[in-house]
């Protein structure tokens, strides 16, 4: 008789304690998890915006490139934003973007610096790219002459 109630309390299935603890268990388990999911979501955001400001800003110096810009010219055009700054900026993945080309006097080479900022913070760039421009490919250019 003794060995039948055992077996009568065993088949009856969980306390009410048991599952608190387990419950317990599993929110104190679910409490990091949750966090890490959030920060990677976050990390995810983040990169994608430096990855596309950092695309514009290459973007930039190849347009400046192939432009074939000369130092003077460079100086003379002096800092400039794209789009003009009375212009709507540049919408790329749903963020607007502005980009300014900076030419910094009295350098030599030339020093241009290319800053992609998002347009709402114009004054902390997400992204600076630096180069140096030097007219020797202008020195073997010679002027045609109409005759």
């Amino acid at each position: 008789m003794y060995f039948n109630r055992m077996t009568r309390f065993s088949i009856r299935g969980f306390t009410f304690v048991e599952i608190l603890m387990t419950l317990a268990v599993v929110a104190v388990l679910f409490i990091p998890v949750s966090q890490l999911f959030n920060h990677s979501i976050y990390a995810t955001a983040d990169s994608v915006e430096l990855i596309t400001a950092m695309n514009l800003a290459k973007s930039e110096m190849e347009r400046m490139i192939n432009l074939n810009l000369s130092k003077t010219r460079l100086r003379e055009t002096g800092n400039v934003y794209l789009p003009p700054l009375e212009e709507p900026p540049l919408a790329v993945n749903g963020v607007p973007w502005r980009i300014e080309r900076e030419v910094i006097e009295g350098t030599d080479p030339l020093e241009v610096r290319i800053h992609v900022y998002q347009a709402d913070e114009l004054g902390k760039p997400v992204v600076s790219l630096v180069t140096l421009v030097e007219d020797l490919m202008w020195e073997f250019v010679k002027p045609v002459s109409a005759t």
